[in-house]
């Protein structure tokens, strides 16, 4: 099966379900390390937990042990497929793909691509849906990972994030406990975005309904419909994805491909659980694509 390709993710890529299983792609978990244990997400330890543990506690994260990626490449073998792209969070991030790229290496026998996408969340996850896209349009492995490279280079891919809540930020030691205090008393909320494979804050916003109305302004003013785009929404708790859902529906509506997923645990570990986010890749394409 010298044409077929075997896709491999991780979790923070947050891509529905009902996508990587049909295609077949795997996806790896990442290790949530608490004071008194590691967890596996999704395995050893649910979100819901997850997120009942976060109000004692402020976990860390970290990639699971290469004997994972072993167990994979088997089952690709069994499978008879030699080309392998990996797709990953972005480098500043985690250590997954610097890890994983010298893993892939030693695979001699299979065509492994492993690829740095500078991004988390579905900015990462939509490098996926575009190789998929591309090989549904007949495009071959080595063209296909050249692509990803080239769109990785325009950088068009949008997170727009708000954070009702800045407690996992201040707990975790990412923003100053003085300047998340002034923002909690003000009712001030960081919009956040990823620049240079970072996540950075964009804007403060003060109040709810005005952090919502910027990320509609975001994608309006930076989205043209009329070509093909995908489009996630991403949250973390049926209030957001809820006022998300509401807001959105003509976005929903028009995009080729169109997702909402709860935000996975390894990036609510950094966001907290009151967070409502949208991300979004437009291509100077023909509308059209049934995945």
């Amino acid at each position: 099966m010298e044409n077929s390709i075997a896709y491999i993710v991780d979790t923070g890529s947050d891509i529905q379900k009902e996508t990587l299983e049909r295609h077949q792609v795997y996806s790896v978990p990442f290790a949530i390390n608490f004071s008194q244990g590691e967890y596996i997400e999704g395995e050893t330890i649910s979100r819901e937990d997850l997120i009942d543990k976060m109000k004692d506690e402020i976990p860390t994260t970290s990639a699971t042990p290469l004997s994972r990626l072993g167990t994979i490449f088997e089952d690709i073998r069994k499978r008879q497929i030699k080309n392998v792209l990996m797709i990953c969070m972005g480098d500043k991030f985690s250590s997954y793909y610097s890890s994983s790229a010298v893993y892939a290496k030693q695979q001699e026998d299979l065509n492994v691509y492993v690829f740095d996408t500078n991004a988390v969340s579905f900015v990462e996850g939509m490098y996926l849906i575009r190789a998929l896209d591309l090989e549904k349009q007949g495009y071959g492995f080595e063209e296909i990972c050249q692509k990803l490279e080239e769109m990785k280079g325009e950088d068009t891919g949008y997170l727009r994030a708000y954070f009702g809540s800045l407690d996992n930020l201040i707990r975790g030691g990412r923003v100053k406990k003085t300047t998340g205090t002034i923002a909690k008393a003000l009712n001030i909320h960081p919009m956040i975005g990823i620049e240079d494979g970072l996540m950075c804050v964009l804007n403060k916003i003060r109040g709810e309904k005005r952090a919502y109305k910027y990320l509609c302004e975001e994608i309006r003013s930076k989205l043209d419909p009329s070509k093909k785009y995908y489009f996630s929404l991403l949250y973390g708790g049926e209030e957001e994805r809820d006022r998300l859902k509401e807001i959105f529906q003509e976005e929903m509506a028009q995009a080729d491909y169109y997702q909402c997923v709860p935000l996975s645990s390894v990036v609510l570990v950094h966001s907290g659980s009151k967070v409502a986010a949208i991300a979004w890749k437009a291509f100077d394409e023909e509308k059209g694509l049934d995945l």
